[in-house]
């Protein structure tokens, strides 16, 4: 992986110069073992880099894609994560050096974007009538025991 890619140079960034990032990354940088949870199409990075007074500006347009089970069925679907204006502010004091990699500032940001659960089919399983049978919708006069805040 290129890690190069990553890297934003703040000694080319003073009197109001920019460094435009236009990457398609490797999903590999976003470090997801996990069961249920898979990264497996290329992270698509497109915006720029700047500095504003003291601190480093990253506007990025970021698209990406996990893979899930369904919460319904547990087949896996895809899901779709797009961060349209995804906008960092990091304090140039806090930079080391002259160089400063944002890749774990944007593998952060994808995944507080990840859902919780996802559903098949655009939210529609098929499966989901043979579950229906099971999942019962109470309302608040039939839940059962000790409500304190009920008055509230």
């Amino acid at each position: 992986m290129d890690t190069d890619a990553f890297k934003i140079y703040i000694d080319r960034l003073w009197n109001g110069k920019k460094q435009v990032v236009d990457e398609s990354f490797s999903p590999n940088f976003l470090g997801v073992d996990e069961e249920g949870l898979k990264f497996q199409k290329p992270v698509n990075v497109a915006g720029e880099a700047y500095i504003a007074e003291n601190e480093l500006v990253l506007h990025f347009s970021v698209k990406a894609e996990a893979s899930m089970p369904c919460a319904i069925c547990n087949e896996w679907t895809s899901v779709s994560i797009s961060l349209d204006s995804f906008y960092e502010v990091i304090s140039l004091e806090e930079v080391k050096g002259a160089i400063f990699d944002f890749s774990e500032n944007l593998r952060e940001e994808i995944l507080l974007h990840i859902p919780h659960t996802v559903e098949c089919h655009g939210g529609s399983c098929p499966a989901r009538k043979d579950v229906n049978e099971y999942i019962r919708e109470d309302s608040p006069d039939e839940i059962e025991g000790y409500q304190p805040f009920a008055d509230l």
